[in-house]
């Protein structure tokens, strides 16, 4: 990959692929995609899997995320978003769940943590003991890998004009995007497009690419991804007005394509694992499970 998954904002990764009035990618006109056997597995799935989990124990400098090594696990802010978060990679004694908070409070004051556990041997392990200190349990994320055969995806046409993204257009992700995730047509504010604009054009001088699909002149739905031996997709959300219509399966077959086409490894997607949009995704060939992750969240004075 072309560096660590930028945790370093609010929706980095897990919240854009698993929020399901964000992602519409299930109905809508059928493409002629042919998925890869569902035997298909990584070629280099042991070594990728502990790339997956280097991502979230350094530093990401192009996107101001910043890793501080402590107790309990890898503590992560972005100070120009105000995101945090914690990867607990190995488990620890869940008697202990009661100081792993205080030293949450310590770290990160009344701020907003997500807390991810590592694999389901970690979660299984504490999730009775955070819990029963105050943290929230969340939609966990399952990473899954479209592995490149070597055979070329036939890819049809759908209803939306597709365009990548330059300077010139990044407002339209921006709005698309917000709008998309919020479920609603009401225009966002100001302020919150400036900073979405902010996050992407660092997500894009950081090797990140998209794509907007057009129905008409209007900006429908957006796709995003990180380049590198395994591209990685980031966001993939569609307007409220467009669903059902085989946008987003539009967008993610165009990206399929292209990745078996520059002969690529593979290309990774985060999901909730109990959400629909991962049968869809199973379905266009996303078949190697390569990682999960628990998310819980501290809302900043959980305590009990």
């Amino acid at each position: 990959m072309a560096g660590p998954i930028p945790r370093g904002r609010k929706d980095a990764g897990a919240s854009q692929l698993t929020r399901a009035a964000a992602v519409q990618a299930t109905a809508g006109p059928a493409l002629s995609i042919s998925p890869p056997q569902m035997t298909s597995r990584h070629p280099a799935h042991d070594d990728l899997v502990q790339e997956v989990r280097s991502w979230y124990i350094q530093d990401f400098p192009a996107l101001g995320k910043v890793v501080t090594r402590r107790r309990f696990g890898y503590y992560s802010l972005n100070p120009k978003t105000n995101y945090c978060d914690i990867h607990i990679l190995e488990p620890f004694d869940p008697a202990e769940a009661h100081t792993f908070l205080e030293d949450v409070k310590a770290f990160y004051g009344e701020c907003r943590v997500h807390i991810f556990t590592h694999g389901r041997a970690v979660d299984n392990r504490l999730s009775a003991a955070l819990e029963q200190v105050g943290f929230i349990r969340s939609a966990a994320m399952l990473y899954l890998a479209h592995v490149n055969t070597g055979v070329s995806p036939k890819v049809g046409s759908g209803p939306a004009r597709i365009e990548p993204v330059t300077h010139t257009n990044l407002p339209d992700y921006a709005v698309t995007k917000l709008k998309a995730f919020a479920g609603s047509e009401e225009e966002p504010a100001p302020a919150a497009v400036e900073a979405e604009m902010a996050n992407r054009q660092a997500e894009l001088n950081a090797g990140g690419a998209f794509l907007i699909a057009r129905v008409r002149a209007e900006a429908a739905a957006i796709i995003g991804w990180f380049e590198g031996p395994d591209r990685y997709i980031f966001n993939l959300a569609t307007r409220a007005p467009y669903r059902n219509q085989g946008i987003a399966r539009q967008l993610l077959s165009r990206v399929i394509a292209d990745t078996c086409a520059l002969g690529k490894r593979s290309l990774l997607i985060a999901t909730d694992p109990a959400d629909t949009p991962v049968q869809f995704y199973r379905r266009l060939g996303f078949v190697d499970e390569i990682y999960w992750k628990g998310t819980w969240l501290f809302d900043g004075s959980s305590s009990r």
